[in-house]
């Protein structure tokens, strides 16, 4: 697909998820990205074709070729929701019944990838503190939305699937996304200066006057039943994340080629002059115009949220566990000053008696001192005496002031402490009663 193409596939997922009906448990989630991504549309252009245009990894990362291959045993599909219409059009296709292979290509790789990388980056970002210069910026992590919007949209383009060999210089390939892509450059105003789309006023590309085949997908996105679910219901080969979900795409984009580009006898014969002759093009290439790209918008909105409910559920879990670890450890706080309370006491009165015994040690010394002195002998040993007996008392003293001010603490820090306690139980609480929704077995919660 071309650069427009791609840019408009990655704001009508983002308006597919705004403006569909999503279930309660994805439904908050789904506002909170609609409202993060509009702060960096202007990327869209430039992100969504940073693939093509810097990576150029367009002969592993862009393509994953499926081959007829009769001497293989693999004709198993996966079964996708039933709301994409490539998977209907597929699904009683006779070519299922041909064994296939793989000869290149490692795009659904490449989208787990990116799709993991994304949940890793929010990540960092909250767990790194401002300013960190590990942390990635938001900018960066919506470029890398974008980069994954153009992965996928390749796979929904079926001859980025089809092995067949089509040689270069017929450039039916390119004719057929160079008509895509005129199709969104006529619909929309583009700020081609500042590689951006002019917007309306919910945010969305200004539409000039839409196409037919433009006006058609942009209705899907109120028309279109959202599933959540990564698989279909009607068989067991099913799909479970991003890797699995783009496999399946790219089995049914791979169907899909060989009723937008007719099998001729030898590929490279397929010309844009005889491609243009064929009943494919002039019946159908609307109708599969359709389903390709209504589909692509589908996959990137459905992605994107999964990655995004993702991070939000491993946030909303460290959230809790954070929560749980402040009840525990005022907890701690609370059992220590009680151990405090319970036994300084006794530890008290040892300090006390033995602190009243040196005391009357050290009175006697003094005592002794004073008959030295007054006999007129040497004071030497006496005064060395008192010192000690000094030093003692002393010393007992400043223990007996440290325990009786730690359990002064213990009992003064107490009812706070149990406050705290209080307050600490009922934000843990409710916050978990907050989030009851979102428990399930694939939440970080």
């Amino acid at each position: 697909m071309k650069k427009y193409t791609h840019a408009w596939l990655a704001m009508m997922a983002m308006k597919r998820i705004e403006k569909a009906v999503i279930t309660e448990r994805q439904k908050d989630d789904a506002k909170a990205l609609v409202k993060w991504f509009k702060d960096y549309r202007d990327f869209v252009i430039s992100g969504a074709w940073y693939p093509d245009e810097v990576i150029k990894d367009m002969g592993t990362s862009h393509i994953v070729k499926y081959v007829n291959t009769p001497e293989s045993t693999d004709c198993s599909f996966r079964s996708m929701p039933a709301t994409l219409r490539m998977y209907q059009e597929g699904k009683n296709d006779p070519r299922k019944s041909i064994p296939f292979s793989i000869k290149g290509g490692n795009l659904c790789d490449r989208c787990e990838a990116l799709t993991e990388a994304l949940i890793d980056s929010f990540k960092i970002l909250d767990s790194e503190p401002s300013g960190s210069p590990i942390t990635p910026s938001s900018n960066h992590i919506a470029m890398r939305f974008f980069m994954l919007s153009h992965y996928i949209a390749d796979c929904h383009m079926p001859l980025h699937c089809d092995g067949r060999s089509f040689y270069k210089e017929n450039q039916v390939h390119a004719f057929i996304e160079e008509q895509w892509d005129k199709q969104v450059a006529d619909s929309y105003c583009i700020d081609e200066d500042n590689e951006r789309f002019f917007y309306d006023p919910e945010g969305y590309p200004l539409p000039k006057e839409k196409t037919p085949l433009i006006e058609y997908v942009e209705k899907e996105l109120v028309n279109r039943k959202f599933i959540w679910e990564w698989f279909g219901k009607d068989g067991n080969y099913t799909c479970k994340n991003t890797w699995d979900y783009m496999s399946g795409i790219s089995q049914y984009s791979y169907l899909m080629a060989y009723k937008l580009v007719p099998d001729f006898d030898e590929p490279k014969n397929i010309s844009t002059a005889k491609y243009i002759k064929t009943e494919a093009y002039l019946e159908h290439f609307e109708e599969y115009s359709r389903i390709i790209l209504g589909d692509a918008v589908e996959s990137i909105a459905k992605i994107w949220l999964h990655a995004w409910v993702r991070y939000r559920d491993w946030a909303r879990g460290c959230e809790v566990a954070a929560l749980a670890k402040d009840v525990r450890d005022i907890n701690s706080t609370i059992n220590e000053a009680n151990k405090l309370i319970d036994t300084l006491p006794s530890k008290i009165e040892t300090l006390q008696t033995r602190l009243e015994k040196y005391g009357v040690t050290l009175e006697e010394k003094k005592a002794a001192l004073e008959k030295v002195k007054a006999s007129g002998k040497d004071t030497t040993k006496a005064v060395d005496a008192v010192a000690k007996a000094q030093d003692s008392y002393d010393k007992v003293k400043e223990q007996l002031d440290s325990k009786q001010h730690d359990y002064d603490n213990a009992v003064a820090s107490l009812p706070t402490h149990k406050s705290l306690l209080e307050a600490a139980i009922i934000k843990h609480e409710s916050t978990v009663a907050l989030y009851k929704k979102y428990e399930d077995k694939n939440s970080g919660i």
